[in-house]
């Protein structure tokens, strides 16, 4: 079974899709991570953006995987852990670039569904996994929040690292990536078809999970008795 969790930035999607995957004992997919990936591959071999065919030609012959260390969630790159090292400034910035390359974006997709089809249920979250990437997906789900509650929630989250931005500048900066999102020409943001829409704006963590789960269990259920 595949679940998707697709919406905003600031809803919530990476943290309730870990702790979900984490509970039913799933494959959690961090598509952000490959998108890093990308980014270092394309790093270490001196390829600008420029050059966008020549990252996809090396996407094509890369392994990405996931693994665990200490209870610690891993990336790996042709079996070297990167985890640390695609987190970086440096390597966050590059991705977000290439993420506006279509033939990347394409080349990402495919890996995205390989690492997907080596588990039996996989959990995973991004802006276009369920419109996209898993569009035959078993469960489709869009994770939304108002605006003024998602720079609430990242205004804190900066302030507990002791980064703290003012809450305005914060607010003005999910605005504008919202629009970014859901206006560009590649695999915008969008509310998958047949997806259920969950609005956190007033739910807790664990209220959504709570209510993922449920959904997960309504849909296997309903498999069953299909099969039966």
């Amino acid at each position: 079974m595949i679940v998707t969790i697709d919406g905003p930035a600031g809803s919530g999607k990476s943290t309730v899709a870990k702790q979900v995957a984490d509970r039913l004992g799933w494959m959690y997919l961090d598509t952000g991570a490959t998108y890093r990936c990308a980014a270092l591959l394309a790093y270490r071999n001196g390829i600008g953006l420029q050059e966008a065919e020549k990252i996809a030609k090396l996407l094509e012959g890369a392994n990405i995987s996931f693994g665990e260390s200490s209870s610690e969630r891993i990336v790996l790159l042709d079996g070297e852990d990167v985890t640390s090292e695609i987190r970086s400034e440096a390597i966050s910035e590059l991705a977000s670039k290439l993420a506006t390359d279509r033939g990347i974006r394409r080349a990402l997709e495919k890996k995205q569904r390989q690492i997907a089809s080596q588990y039996d249920n996989v959990i995973t979250e991004g802006r276009d996994q369920g419109s996209v990437v898993f569009s035959d997906a078993e469960l489709k789900i869009y994770m939304e929040a108002e605006p003024e509650e998602r720079a609430k929630r990242r205004y804190k989250q900066l302030a507990e690292q002791g980064r703290a931005e003012p809450y305005d500048k914060i607010l003005k900066a999910i605005i504008e990536r919202d629009n970014r999102d859901k206006t560009r020409s590649i695999s915008p943001l969008i509310v998958p078809e047949d997806a259920v829409i969950i609005d956190t704006t007033n739910l807790t963590i664990e209220e959504v999970i709570e209510k993922i789960i449920n959904l997960i269990e309504e849909r296997q259920n309903c498999s069953k008795e299909v099969s039966e």
